[in-house]
């Protein structure tokens, strides 16, 4: 035999329906954001951090990190710019030296 719904049936189905296309929405949002982000301020850094990255596991892990979250913070960046000055200076004094 088949049964009417109730109208709090027909609600609550309702509110369910209504929620999981707002979710929907949202998520489509929040994608489509961070794919059309701008070119963040770190990128020539993180760029110039790839060619090292065999030659230093801490801008290894920075560069996974930044691929990872496109972004890293300030502080992380004034790292990753000393570390690449000193691999950089130490290339310079091997070319220099022999």
């Amino acid at each position: 035999m088949i049964t009417i719904p109730s109208l709090t049936e027909i609600l609550i189905a309702g509110g369910i329906g209504l929620a999981a296309a707002l979710t929907i929405r949202i998520f489509r949002a929040r994608s489509a954001k961070r794919r059309n982000t701008p070119v963040y301020v770190h990128d020539a850094l993180m760029k110039r951090a790839e060619a090292y990255t065999e030659r230093s596991s801490f801008l290894k892990t920075v560069c996974r990190q930044y691929q990872a979250n496109g972004r890293i913070s300030d502080r992380q960046a004034d790292a990753v710019a000393k570390a690449i000055a000193r691999l950089e200076a130490a290339r310079s004094d091997l070319k220099r030296g022999g």
